[in-house]
């Protein structure tokens, strides 16, 4: 086959390849379409609640977790990866949550152990 028409082929199969015209454009239309809601204070009872949930909490163990994220409530299901009582935060596979943004834990499996 000659190489010229290899070329042309070539050449014209890139006007079909995905072609972002506006970096970043998407990203920015789902943020805006999320749907905001303010951060709502956990009672006395349900603080103490989640403070016993997080004392049992160890790595390796799968969890369901309701927590503020920029401006709404966000679920993640997945294993504890990380545990950081100085910093008070926790990490859930890759996602690092505040202590102070956690709404809901929820406890799903038993210990993995790492």
């Amino acid at each position: 086959m000659d190489k010229r028409i290899t070329q042309r082929h070539a050449d014209r199969a890139v006007q079909f390849a995905p072609f972002a015209a506006l970096k970043g454009y998407y990203e920015a239309v789902r943020i805006q379409e999320r749907i905001t809601e303010p951060r709502k204070e956990l009672s006395e009872d349900e603080a103490e609640e989640l403070s016993n949930t997080l004392n049992k909490l160890r790595l390796g163990i799968t969890v369901k977790i309701r927590y503020y994220d920029i401006d709404a409530y966000t679920n993640i299901e997945g294993v504890v990866t990380e545990i950081n009582i100085p910093y008070r935060r926790l990490k859930v596979i890759k996602t690092t949550i505040p202590f102070d943004d956690i709404y809901t834990i929820e406890m799903l499996g038993k210990d993995v152990c790492f």
